[in-house]
Formats: structure tokens, C-alpha cells, sequence
């Protein structure tokens, strides 16, 4: 009997594990590829005791999942459009905003969003029995109204800005979804509406700032010509400068000139003198050579000559005579010598004329 029992509780069990797995294969959920799977344990509202399966067949127990104690939630991932329309306190489909001067603008935005694969889990705990999209839509619209406050209505009228302005929004939008596994992966502004007054304001703005630039040209060439104008003076004035200073030149070098020609004149005339007065000493020494050459002329010339050589050999034969007397060397020069030498050259001789054949 013991034995019998045995046998039946083995049978048993290997009848429970053979169902078991024929169970988790034939029951195994499939998860698709556009889908994600998220594993519960107990309470997962706080985001814990989640696992993610990926797309493919996943066994009882093997891959985490049984279905005693676990829940399974299928999640989709696909890109989804987000509807817009309608949204915000105005008649059209736009979304009315505020901007940093206090003007009222509307903006048509299209947006695509998706739940991020691996943040299904985060998604689920965020959402839970939620509408997503209203929690997207709440969360787009506030980061429009807070972005839309940091530039002026004109700049997104003319367009600079708005490029810009669409991907800053996106990025803050994103900012905040990401606490929710959420992310926009489409988000453009179809069009941007203004009123009539705004519009009528932005054209007078427009217009005034114009005016303001053309002012600022007028002044700036305005201050060119001044500029110009001052220039041309200044060169005026310095050829004028430079005028006078040529003459100034001139004057000095014409003065200068005189200077020196004064001066020349002045050492020609001393040359002059100069000159005149050799000629008057040569004059004045031919006048007496011709004087003297008359005086010693004739035969009384001759013997008034004959008188000076004998006074001074008379001169010589003292002076000579002195130094004997004083020890000199030399013989006495004698009296009757000497006076029979100046008698001789006292005596003219007389010339006889040459008779003419």
C-alpha cells in the first residue's frame, strides 16, 4: 500500500511538471515589436518591482514572468500624434500665448510623441490609469507660456526667432517628460497668428526703428562730410602754411643772396683799392727810380755817385780800423791808400762821344 501511494504522488508530480511546461509553452505571452512588456510585482505605483521584456515569446518563470504572483502590462511604444487643436482660450486651433512685451500671439503647434522602450516601466508607475496625452498636452502647453515670455512679439513676427524658439520649447517639453518615459519626436509651429492691432503695432515699431536707423545714417554721414569737410580745411590751411613758408624761403634766400653779393662787392672793392694802391706804390717807386736814375744822370750824377761809394768806403776803412783797435784780426788799412782809392773814384772820368761813321 505504501508503495502504491509512492507511485501515485511520483505520477502526480510528473504529471504537474509535465503540464507545467506544456503550460508556459503553449501560455507564454508574445510581446510585439511595437509593444514592450512590464513585469509587476506587488504594488509597482512607485515605480519599483518593474522588469521590461522585449519584444519575442517569453516562458512562464524563465524570463521572470509567472502568472501567480506576477502582472504583466503590455505597453505601447509606436510614435503617436499628439492632437492639439482646440487647445488654449481661443476660437481657433491655435494655442494663445504671452510674450516678453505683453502681447497675445497664437502658435499651431504638431507634435509626435512615443514611450521610450526602456523607460516603460517608468511610464507605467507615472501614468497608471491616466490619460498620457492630456498629461502631455498640460505639460506643453506651460512650457510654451513660460518660453514664449522670453522674446518680444516682433521677433517671432519676423521670423528671426522662431526657429529658435520651437527648439528651445522642445527641449524643455522633453525636459519634463522624461520623469514620465515620455519623449516628443516630432514638435514644429505650423504657423503663428497676430492680430490686426498687434500687426498695426509691430508696423509702427517697425517704422519708428527705421527711422531711428535712418536718423543714425543721416548723422553718421552728416559727421563724414564734416570730417570731409574739416579735411579740406586743414588742407587748405596747410598748403597755405606751406605757401608761406616757401615764400618765408625765398625772402630769407633772396636776403641771403643780397648778403652775399654785398659782400662780394664789398671784397671786390677792397680788391680794388688794393690794387690801386700797388699801382700808386709802383708809381710812386718808378717815380722816384726815375728821380734817383735823373739824379745820378750826367756828369755831376756821376760824381755825386762817386761821392757816396767813397763815404762809404770812408765808413768801411773806420769800422775797420775800430776793430784792430779793439784786438780785431787783420791788417791796418792805410790812410793814403784809402784816400788816394776816394780821391780816384771822386774824379769823374770824362767820356768821350762816339763819332758816328
Amino acid at each position: 500500500m505504501n508503495k502504491l501511494i509512492k507511485v501515485l504522488v511520483i505520477l502526480v508530480v510528473f504529471c504537474s511538471g509535465a503540464a507545467l511546461v506544456a503550460a508556459s509553452y503553449y501560455f507564454a505571452p508574445e510581446i510585439k515589436a511595437t509593444e514592450r512588456g512590464v513585469v509587476m510585482t506587488g504594488d509597482a505605483d512607485d515605480g519599483k518591482n518593474l522588469t521590461v521584456l522585449a519584444p519575442g515569446k517569453h516562458y512562464w518563470f524563465i524570463s521572470g514572468y509567472n502568472p501567480v504572483s506576477t502582472t504583466l502590462v503590455r505597453v505601447e511604444i509606436k510614435e503617436q500624434e499628439l492632437d492639439l487643436s482646440g487647445s488654449g482660450d481661443t476660437e481657433s486651433s491655435g494655442v494663445a500665448l504671452k510674450t516678453k512685451d505683453d502681447d497675445t500671439i497664437v502658435a499651431e503647434f504638431t507634435a509626435w510623441y512615443r514611450i521610450i522602450p526602456e523607460q516603460a516601466g517608468v511610464y507605467l508607475a507615472a501614468s497608471g490609469n491616466g490619460d498620457i496625452t492630456k498629461v502631455i498636452k498640460e505639460i506643453i502647453m506651460a512650457q510654451a507660456q513660460d518660453v514664449s515670455a522670453l522674446y518680444d512679439a516682433e521677433a517671432l513676427y519676423n521670423g528671426g526667432s522662431r526657429t529658435e524658439y520651437i527648439a528651445t520649447l522642445k527641449d524643455k517639453i522633453n525636459q519634463r517628460l522624461a520623469s514620465r518615459g515620455v519623449e516628443l519626436t516630432v514638435f514644429n509651429c505650423g504657423k503663428i497668428t497676430f492680430s490686426k492691432e498687434l500687426q498695426q503695432k509691430m508696423d509702427e515699431v517697425k517704422q519708428a526703428r527705421l527711422a531711428v536707423e535712418l536718423n543714425k545714417i543721416r548723422v553718421a554721414a552728416a559727421k563724414v562730410a564734416a570730417q570731409v569737410t574739416e579735411e579740406v580745411a586743414k588742407g587748405k590751411k596747410l598748403a597755405a602754411m606751406q605757401e608761406a613758408e616757401a615764400r618765408k624761403e625765398s625772402v630769407i634766400m633772396a636776403s641771403e643772396a643780397q648778403v652775399v653779393a654785398a659782400k662780394n662787392w664789398v671784397a671786390a672793392e677792397k680788391i680794388k683799392s688794393e690794387i690801386l694802391l700797388v699801382r700808386s706804390k709802383a708809381k710812386a717807386e718808378a717815380l722816384q727810380i726815375e728821380a734817383a736814375a735823373k739824379v745820378f744822370s750826367g756828369t755831376e750824377g756821376e760824381r755825386f755817385l762817386r761821392y757816396r761809394i767813397a763815404d762809404s768806403l770812408a765808413d768801411a776803412w773806420a769800422q775797420r780800423n775800430n776793430m784792430n783797435l779793439s784786438g780785431g784780426a787783420g791788417e791796418e788799412m792805410k790812410l793814403d791808400a784809402l784816400t788816394t782809392g776816394i780821391k780816384t773814384l771822386s774824379t769823374p772820368t770824362e767820356t768821350k762821344p762816339v763819332k758816328k761813321q
